[in-house]
């Protein structure tokens, strides 16, 4: 799909939501604008130029109604935009339909998985280039072919579970081909989520793609406006014939002082892939400043360095990005 239909997409929009207004559905259209310009220094690939990048930019819709008293109705439709102009294509992003009640939420088609979801809260760089966890952790995933269901909250638990229908391949082994699941407990200043993905596809930090076994603890606590996270995790590719296994943490935490949040995030990977050993370890630093509740600069420091051995020679080149930029949600 073009961006030049965006406006297709709005008129739509437009016409779901006047329909809306006689059938009591509850439908909002949403989205955000981050954009930073970004001061490269890639030793990995010699690149050193200045970018603008769009920040996981994104146009979205969302509803519910209600069928009965007892059962209700939900769907959402996000697709990444690029503002910066160098993608002329909406990217799907979570998009699916399904049904909700006092039993819990059912929905089918494409979403992060649990293992993702279970992050999101210590990712303090979360959609940032070099700065998102996704450039060296395993695990980031966005699936397609899902059903996942998730539990009510009973005394502060939670669990979601995610089948991945494998409908790439020709063999028929069951529902489902793979699987991602999430314990979580949350009360008041306090998160923990135990998370396990099985047999689902995922990038290693050269982009290859295994499917992979994971599994992520993740924890954060809250002391007044200040914040602290961290996550243990192990993952190991399960494909026939393929070597590779990573292990890592993370620890972040964020301070909150009037309309400033100071934001710092330290995180290493072990990863042996077939006979070559690579760690990398990500040391950022940043600060956003809110102009309100839907608008706030920013401005992000982020270094990864690889250090790389093949049992004859070690190398470490290093990523380095400073960004300032701004996000606008709607």
């Amino acid at each position: 799909m073009k961006l030049k239909s965006l406006t297709t997409v709005i008129a739509l929009a437009a016409t779901t939501l006047t329909a809306s207004a006689s059938m009591a559905e509850d439908v909002t259209v949403y989205g955000k604008v981050n954009v930073s310009l970004n001061k490269l220094d890639y030793e990995v690939n010699g690149d050193d130029k200045w970018e603008l990048e769009s920040n996981a930019s994104r146009f979205g819709i969302k509803g519910s109604y209600e069928i009965n008293e007892h059962l209700k109705a939900i769907y959402k439709l996000e697709y990444e935009i690029s503002v910066d102009g160098d993608d002329d294509e909406f990217k799907q992003r979570n998009i699916y339909g399904g049904f909700q009640g006092n039993w819990g939420t059912l929905i089918a088609g494409k979403h992060d998985t649990p293992t993702k979801i279970a992050a999101a809260k210590v990712d303090r760089f979360n959609d940032l280039a070099n700065g998102d966890i996704k450039s060296f952790f395993a695990g980031e995933n966005r699936v397609g072919n899902t059903i996942m269901y998730t539990t009510p909250k009973m005394s502060g638990f939670s669990a979601t579970i995610a089948a991945i229908q494998g409908e790439d391949t020709n063999e028929v082994d069951g529902p489902t081909d793979g699987a991602s699941l999430a314990l979580t407990y949350r009360a008041e200043g306090f998160f923990v989520a135990l998370a396990h993905d099985s047999d689902v596809t995922s990038k290693d930090i050269n982009g290859d793609k295994y499917l992979t076994e994971i599994t992520r603890l993740v924890g954060e606590i809250t002391f007044g406006d200040l914040k602290i996270g961290a996550m243990m995790q192990d993952a190991e590719a399960t494909d026939e014939g393929v070597d590779v296994q990573q292990n890592g943490y993370l620890l972040s935490s964020q301070y909150k002082i009037d309309q400033w949040v100071l934001k710092a995030q330290y995180g290493t990977t072990e990863n042996d892939i077939y006979f070559v050993d690579v760690d990398a370890t990500q040391i950022a630093i940043g600060a956003d400043y809110k102009l309100n509740k839907r608008s706030k600069l920013f401005a992000y420091y982020s270094a990864i360095e690889y250090d790389t051995s093949d049992g004859m020679i070690t190398i470490a080149p290093e990523n380095q990005i400073v960004g300032i930029g701004y996000e606008i949600k709607f």
